[in-house]
């Protein structure tokens, strides 16, 4: 892989950990890891961290692998399971594991498992770059026009015209489709706003981006304050900062 990948080790097994770490760096030693002992402090990691791959033990103490994997909606991670049980194998897959691994297994083996998370992430640069390109090549490059989004072990390129909003939360920038699917993306809140065409989406929030033709209602209660509710039926915040700019958008469709 490359310079500042974050690799997490989940096992409640100190040997098994200790293991998995010594192939990681034979094939990589630019790689940073991290570890965790059980499911509970695997969860923490994963929220502070935002590891590139899991490396995750499927039988442990608290919270097994597959519920770890329950805390999270979007997985901007790729995921390898480690474990010495093979009957789990077809739902490790379903959760969109990219290498199920059957302990004991052996340095090749891991690196095997490692060379194919390179090849994933390589894709994902490549179309990162394609993104930029077409950004680039839409209104001189002013505005971002296109965005790569993960939607799991998927990217997909999107224009303006699919995406409703963004919201900030558990450390991640989750994109909102007109669907109501949603996934992530590597750009925070800030960049976003610097780089998206400010007549289309503006910012209602601290933890939002809307976009304006998305809106269809707006609304307001003692208990939740003001509010505006998407085309697909999202009902999202505004601050008090931003009310104004909810009367003036209402104002102006009047």
């Amino acid at each position: 892989m490359t310079d500042g990948q974050r690799v997490l080790v989940v096992d409640d097994e100190s040997l098994a950990r200790q293991r998995v770490i010594r192939y990681i760096l034979q094939f990589d030693p630019n790689l940073q890891i991290e570890t965790a002992s059980s499911g509970l402090e695997a969860v923490e990691k994963i929220r502070s961290l935002r590891p590139h791959l899991v490396f995750l033990d499927i039988e442990m103490p608290g919270l097994n692998g597959f519920e770890v994997l329950q805390q999270f909606e979007e997985r901007p991670f790729q995921i390898v399971f480690q474990t010495a049980y093979d009957q789990f194998a077809i739902r490790a897959f379903e959760e969109q594991a990219i290498d199920y691994l059957l302990k004991p297994f052996n340095a090749e083996r891991l690196h095997k498992a490692l060379a194919n998370a390179l090849q994933r992430k390589n894709n994902e640069l490549r179309l990162r770059k394609l993104e930029e390109r077409l950004g680039s090549q839409s209104n001189a490059g002013r505005y971002l026009k296109k965005l790569t989004v993960t939607q799991g072990q998927r990217l997909r390129i999107l224009g303006e015209d699919d995406i409703f909003c963004f919201i900030s939360k558990d450390h991640y920038t989750h994109v909102c489709f007109g669907d109501g699917l949603e996934g992530i993306c590597d750009l925070s809140l800030i960049k976003l706003k610097q780089r998206l065409d400010p007549a289309v989406f503006t910012q209602l929030h601290r933890n939002n981006l809307v976009k304006i033709s998305a809106i269809s209602s707006c609304g307001s209660s003692r208990q939740s304050g003001m509010w505006v509710e998407l085309k697909n039926g999202m009902r999202l915040p505004v601050s008090r900062n931003h009310q104004s700019d909810v009367r003036l958008i209402f104002g102006n469709e009047r």
